[in-house]
């Protein structure tokens, strides 16, 4: 029985390794031209239009707004997209705005009631008041350097190309939750989007997403996925399937998370779980298997509980869990985003955990939202479990969607 486990152990650790190669060659291009991230130059520099979705006070809010009124491009406006007029969120972007008079910056609180997924509500009033044909979806809780744009809109070189997503690197950790969600943001999940790439599978993190309006107009814009939960995988999907390329940059931005609480973590763990369920189907199960620490536990129960606790089982038990948190802060270090010492212990922590959020994707159906309860059906669609009157058009903008130069 112990070698049933001990194969399944040194299977995990190789793809675990395989996580970190696909890691290295997906972030190597910045490293091979000794060059900063954020530094590729575009042939051309059209105007884009900045949507930001805005709901209540994120992490250092005000700095993560603050970076986007500091990029280093010629044309662009920012676009913020709020759906409560009374959202604690709305007066931070009052006083950016008079901070920066110089700056294109509209503020939309609108009311739009036809998506089930909240973010795209959000976002389709502002997108339709966005006046650029090239848009940027970027997170409220997204921070970047002053290059980013200019790095984003190089992809657009290459015309066979639709959208532009990037690599993201939690920072800011100041409570265990945030550093157990920097972590798992910083190796699994990087690990995972560099390993399917190298596939061929595009895996959309919508923290940042860069597209055209016509060929996002050409699929269906925004109402197209405005009924499933994971609205940047469906994008993904939509694009690929009318025969464009998905391109995930090599240069990460930054997601703060300072102050998460542990079950915040885990909620949105489960979360991600649901999604991931609903897209993979059976190989969900296989999940995992991909976890060393709890692999290398198994080993050493199922050896105790035969009697088989041999000097091969310990090394072995030992040296994945060691292995492991090598590896993970080997992923961490690639992305620019190096664990301190005293974060190292959180990873079998942090893994175990995922266990369990795993387990708990499994019985995850349905999520709560403005009073209505919504089930996860398969790639993520959304189905309402209540009385759900979508409307069609976006009910006239709030007196506030005025811009910075009016």
């Amino acid at each position: 029985m112990t070698l049933l486990f001990e194969i399944l152990l040194t299977v995990s650790l190789v793809f675990c390794c395989a996580q970190v190669v696909a890691a290295w060659l997906h972030r190597r291009p910045d490293y091979a031209a000794r060059r900063p991230a954020y530094q590729a130059a575009a042939t051309s520099l059209p105007p884009v239009s900045i949507l930001k979705p805005l709901s209540g006070l994120d992490d250092q809010l005000a700095e993560n707004l603050e970076s986007f009124c500091r990029l280093d491009y010629p044309s662009y406006e920012l676009v913020f997209c709020l759906q409560d007029p009374q959202d604690k969120a709305l007066p931070l972007v009052r006083e950016l705005r008079a901070r920066h008079p110089d700056a294109e910056i509209s503020i939309v609180v609108g009311d739009y009631r036809g998506a089930l997924n909240p973010k795209v509500a959000n976002l389709i009033p502002g997108y339709r008041a966005a006046r650029h044909e090239l848009v940027l979806v970027s997170d409220a809780n997204v921070r970047v350097a002053p290059g980013y744009l200019r790095e984003a809109v190089s992809h657009l070189d290459d015309p066979r190309v639709a959208l532009v997503s990037h690599l993201v690197r939690g920072t800011g950790a100041g409570t265990i939750g945030a550093a157990l969600d920097n972590g798992y943001l910083n190796g699994f999940i990087f690990g995972s989007v560099s390993l399917l790439d190298r596939l061929g599978t595009s895996c959309v993190i919508g923290k940042s997403m860069l597209m055209r309006r016509a060929e996002l107009d050409q699929i269906g814009g925004f109402e197209a996925v405005q009924g499933y939960l994971a609205e940047d995988f469906m994008l993904a999907a939509l694009f690929k399937k009318n025969g464009r390329r998905v391109v995930i940059s090599p240069a990460p931005v930054d997601r703060v998370c300072r102050d998460q609480e542990t079950r915040g973590f885990l909620r949105r763990c489960i979360r991600w779980n649901a999604m991931r369920r609903t897209v993979s189907g059976p190989g969900y199960a296989l999940e995992p298997l991909t976890n060393p620490t709890l692999l290398s536990l198994c080993l050493l129960g199922v050896a105790i509980a035969t009697g088989d606790v041999t000097d091969r089982v310990l090394v072995l038990s030992g040296s994945a869990l060691a292995a492991k948190v090598a590896l993970d802060a080997g992923m961490h270090t690639l992305l620019g985003a190096a664990p301190r010492i005293r974060e190292l212990p959180l990873t079998p922590v942090r893994d175990m955990l995922l266990i369990w959020a795993w387990a708990a994707g499994y019985f995850t159906r349905s999520i709560e939202w403005r009073g209505y309860t919504l089930s996860i059906a398969r790639n993520t669609r959304l189905v309402s479990r209540g009385p759900f009157h979508p409307v069609d058009e976006a009910p006239a903008a709030h007196p506030e969607a005025v811009a910075a130069t009016e």
